[in-house]
């Protein structure tokens, strides 16, 4: 078939007089249950819409800055500042690579006892 063989046999009168049997057949509960469906939609949205805050006026954000620098340092004392702090940084990655290390350790060991292979 065709794609305009099936657009074809596709026609909207024909489509809505399919809707119009289906709904109105001697079957009552359809109602009940689109009313219901509607109901619950509509309390949903309700809902939404009243959380929403539409009414909010917007604030500017108060902004606090925060200076850690003293404003007439020499290039002298910001290498040395930065010497001691990459020293950190060193000390604090070394610690936690060794920490790595042990709790790849210890993963090691629990799977050599439940004999799993971890190579």
């Amino acid at each position: 078939m065709t794609v305009m063989g099936f657009f074809r046999d596709i026609s909207p009168i024909r489509a809505v007089g399919d809707l119009k049997t289906y709904w109105f057949d001697q079957q009552d509960h359809k109602w009940r249950f689109l009313f219901a469906a509607l109901a619950a939609t509509t309390t949903i949205f309700s809902a939404f819409i009243s959380e929403s805050g539409f009414e909010v006026q917007w604030k500017r954000p108060e902004i606090t800055w925060v200076t850690s620098f003293e404003p007439g340092r020499s290039d002298d004392q910001i290498a040395a500042e930065n010497v001691a702090n990459q020293a950190e940084n060193d000390r604090i990655e070394a610690e936690w690579l060794a920490k790595e290390e042990e709790r790849k350790a210890q993963y090691r060991r629990l799977a050599e006892q439940f004999g799993m292979d971890t190579e």
